[in-house]
Parts: structure tokens; sequence; C-alpha cells
């Protein structure tokens, strides 16, 4: 099934890819800090944003591999600028694997039901779930088993966040993607 979704990527497929991803690499730049600054909270236009544009780019295209390509392309340009190379490494593998899977579940599921406004909410709670997974690796293989056990609680309001701002990009995306796609539809 993936396999005849999997086609070349066409000029407009890579012209949006090239656009939201760059729409995601520098709103997370620019007001990534500030929001964090603001809220005290690190991560909510990289969740945001990019479900918003995840499902965005799976509808305006309707081709698997599309969402994974954005998402790969933002975590790497994101993460270079980042401190902590080894941080930024496992943060931004989050991410890529995130969009990977919401790729996979969008396109995976029948038309009719990944259409689904329920269903494209649990493959956004799902792939933000796994977009925490590596960063969740990289505290237990500093801190241990133990140290991590300890630990968690205070992970835990931080992977729920995670979550629910993926949900609230995507349940974003939902109601403003029928003016969009009316704009950049690819035949």
């Amino acid at each position: 099934m993936i396999s005849e979704k999997l086609k070349a990527f066409s000029s407009k497929d890579l012209a949006l890819v090239a656009l939201f991803s760059s729409l995601w690499i520098t709103s997370q730049i620019y007001l990534g800090p500030l929001i964090g600054r603001l809220t005290g909270q690190h991560g909510v236009i990289q969740r945001l944003l990019g479900w918003l544009l995840m499902l965005l780019m799976a509808r305006s295209t309707g081709k698997f591999g599309r969402v994974t390509l954005m998402a790969t392309v933002t975590s790497l340009a994101t993460r270079i600028i980042r401190p902590g190379p080894l941080y930024a490494l496992f943060v931004g593998l989050g991410y890529a694997l995130g969009g990977l899977t919401f790729d996979l579940l969008y396109f995976l599921l029948p038309k009719a039901l990944s259409a689904k406004r329920t269903c494209i909410l649990i493959i956004s709670l799902i792939s933000g779930t796994v977009a925490s997974i590596p960063y969740m690796f990289y505290r237990f293989a500093f801190l241990g088993f133990y140290g991590f056990l300890i630990w968690f609680p205070f992970y835990l309001p931080d992977l729920i966040k995670g979550m629910l701002l993926s949900v609230a990009g995507t349940l974003t995306g939902l109601f403003i993607s029928p003016k969009i796609e009316a704009r950049i539809r690819i035949e």
C-alpha cells in the first residue's frame, strides 16, 4: 500500500517540502526562544507548528515520504544550531521519527479512515509520543535506571505537554487546511 504512495517527488512536492521546512525552521529559530522565555516552556513552536505542517503536507501531497522528508530536514537544520551536540542529536532524531510515524500511520490506513478527524488526532498523539522517545533514551542513558525512575515524575509533565501540543497543532491544521489546500493542491 505504501509502495503505491511512494512515487517520485515532483517539483511541486519538493517546493512544498522546502516551503514548509523553511517555515518550521525559521519559526523555531526566531520564535522558539522568545516563546520559551515568555512561557517557560521549550519546544512549543516545534510541536505546535510542526504537527500543523505535517498534516498540511500529508493532505496537500497525498503521498508517503513528504512528511518524513520535511521533518528530517527541519530536524537537521534546527539541531545544528543547538548547544550540546549529543542532546541536540537525540531531540532531532525524535522529531524526525515523529514525522516518519505520522507519515506511516497517515498513509497505512485506508483513505476513508485517515481522513476522519478522530483518526488524525490519534495519529498525532501517537507520533507526538514517538517524538519523545529518543529524548527519554537520552535521559535514561545519562541517569541510569534508578536515576531515571526517580526523575521520571518530573519528565512526565513535559511528555504530556509535548503530546498535547502535537495534537493542538494537528487540530489547528484541521481547521485551516481547507483554505490552504484549495490554494496549493497538487494533482
